[in-house]
C-alpha cells in the first residue's frame, strides 16, 4: 500500500527592516535634504553680496579674506569687536555690553584654534563669526527636520527648514550674527522637551541665554509644552517645570549678575540698550505712532521707510500667527510668538520686528503645513519665492551697508 506525504507549504516570512536602521536612514534622509538647502540658499546669499559689491566696489573682492568679510557690517563690526577686545575696552565701544557673550566668544575660541594664536586679528575673527553662523545654521536646519518630521512628515519638514533658510530675513543665517547659533540651542531645547528631556531641554536653554535675549520668551514656551504634555498623562510635573526653569535661567542670569558687579548698575544691560538704540517701555499705541512716523517722515532715509514699513507689516503677520496657533491649539507657539511679539509692540518702535521672524522657528511650521492640502499648497510657494527673492536682495543691501533696523 502506497502513503502518499501530505504537501507541505513553505511560508516565506516578509523581510523585516529593523527599527534603528530605519530610524537611521530617517535621520540621514533628513540630514542630506537640510544640507542640500542649506548649500543653496547659503551659497546664493554669498553670490548676491558678491555681486553687489562687484557691481559698486569692485576693489573690495581682491582684498584677502573677502569671502568671510562681505556681511561685516552694522551690528556684525559690534560682536567682532567683543570678540577681538572683550567688554569695557577702548576697541570694544560704548554700547559692547548690550551684546551677549555666546556668540562672540564661541567665535573666539574657534579664532584661536583655526589660526593657532592667543590674539587672532580682526579679520580672523571675521572667518570665525562667519565659520560659526554658517555650521549653527546647517544644524540648526537638521534638528529643525528631527523636530517636525516624526509628527508631521516629510513635506512638511521639508517646507519647515526651506522657509528657515530661505526666509526673507534669513540673510542673519548667513550673515556674522547670532541668530544662527541662537537657533541650534533653541530648537534642539524643544526637541528634547517634546521628548520630555527636561534636563537637557534646560541646559540647552542655559546656552541660548548667553546667545539671545528672546531665550526670556523661549523659556516660559517650553514650559508650557512640557506642562501640557504631562497634564495629558495626568502626571505630576510642577517639579521638574521648576527644575528646567532653574537651569535654564543660569545663563542670562550669570551675564546681568556679571555686569552688575562690573558697573555697579542692577540695570547695565537695560540702560545700554536704551541710550543705544532707544529700546525702553512704552504703551503699544506710542509704539506704533513712532513706527508709522519712522515709515512716513521725510527726514527718515529710503533705507529706514522700507525697514519701517517690513516691521509694521511683520506685526499684522504675527497677529495672524498667533490667532492660527491659538486655533490649532498650539500653546506653546502661542507662548513663544506672543510674548515676542508683545516685547517688541511694547518698545520705543517695532525695530528689529521683522528680523525677529528668523529666531521664530514655529513661523515656518505654520505656513510649511499648507504642503499637507492640495487646496493650500500654492501659499507655502508663493510665501517660499518671495521670501528667497527678498533674501537675496537683503544680501545686496546689507553686503553695500545699506541697512537700517
Amino acid at each position: 500500500m502506497t502513503t502518499t506525504e501530505p504537501a507541505t507549504t513553505t511560508v516565506v516570512a516578509p523581510s523585516v527592516v529593523p527599527a534603528d536602521d530605519t530610524r537611521k536612514r530617517r535621520l540621514i534622509r533628513g540630514v542630506l535634504v537640510a544640507a542640500s538647502i542649506w548649500a543653496v540658499t547659503h551659497i546664493g546669499a554669498q553670490l548676491a553680496a558678491a555681486l553687489a559689491v562687484a557691481i559698486h566696489t569692485p576693489q573690495l573682492l581682491a582684498q584677502p579674506w573677502s569671502f568671510f568679510t562681505l556681511l561685516v557690517h552694522w551690528d556684525a563690526a559690534n560682536y567682532r569687536n567683543v570678540a577681538q577686545f572683550g567688554y569695557f575696552s577702548e576697541g570694544a565701544g560704548p554700547f559692547a555690553h548690550a551684546f551677549l557673550p555666546g556668540y562672540p566668544f564661541v567665535s573666539r575660541f574657534l579664532a584661536e584654534a583655526l589660526f593657532v594664536t592667543v590674539s587672532p586679528t580682526a579679520v580672523q575673527i571675521d572667518v570665525a563669526l562667519w565659520t560659526v553662523t554658517a555650521v549653527a545654521a546647517l544644524v540648526a536646519a537638521c534638528l529643525l527636520w528631527f523636530l517636525v518630521e516624526p509628527q508631521y512628515g516629510r513635506r512638511v519638514a521639508f517646507g519647515s527648514v526651506a522657509l528657515l533658510l530661505a526666509g526673507p530675513y534669513a540673510l542673519f543665517l548667513v550673515a556674522p550674527y547670532p541668530e544662527a547659533l541662537y537657533l541650534v540651542p533653541a530648537i534642539g531645547a524643544w526637541l528634547a522637551m517634546r521628548n520630555e528631556r527636561w534636563v537637557i531641554a534646560g541646559l540647552l536653554a542655559c546656552f541660548a541665554g548667553t546667545i539671545r535675549i528672546e531665550t526670556v520668551f523661549l523659556v516660559p514656551a517650553l514650559i508650557v509644552l512640557f506642562a501640557v504634555q504631562r497634564h495629558r498623562e495626568g502626571l505630576p510635573w510642577f517639579t521638574r517645570a521648576i527644575g528646567f526653569g532653574a537651569i535654564s535661567a543660569v545663563g542670562l542670569t550669570s551675564y546681568l549678575l556679571w555686569l552688575w558687579h562690573r558697573t555697579g548698575n542692577i540695570r547695565a544691560w537695560f540702560d545700554v540698550e536704551e541710550a543705544g538704540w532707544h529700546r525702553s517701555t512704552r504703551w503699544p499705541w506710542e509704539t506704533f505712532a513712532r513706527s508709522l512716523e519712522y515709515a512716513t517722515s521725510p527726514a527718515t532715509v529710503r533705507a529706514g521707510h522700507i525697514q519701517a514699513w517690513a516691521d509694521i507689516v511683520f506685526v499684522v503677520l504675527y497677529l495672524i500667527a498667533i490667532v492660527m496657533f491659538i486655533r490649532l491649539r498650539w500653546w506653546a507657539e502661542a507662548v513663544y510668538i506672543g510674548l515676542s511679539a508683545v516685547s517688541m509692540a511694547t518698545s520705543y518702535a517695532y525695530t528689529s520686528m521683522a528680523r525677529e521672524s528668523t529666531t521664530l522657528f514655529p513661523l515656518t511650521i505654520l505656513v510649511a503645513l499648507t504642503l499637507r492640502t492640495r487646496r493650500w499648497r500654492w501659499v507655502f510657494w508663493v510665501v517660499l519665492v518671495l521670501s528667497a527673492l527678498i533674501m537675496f536682495a537683503q544680501a545686496g543691501r546689507f553686503a553695500l551697508d545699506d541697512w537700517s533696523d
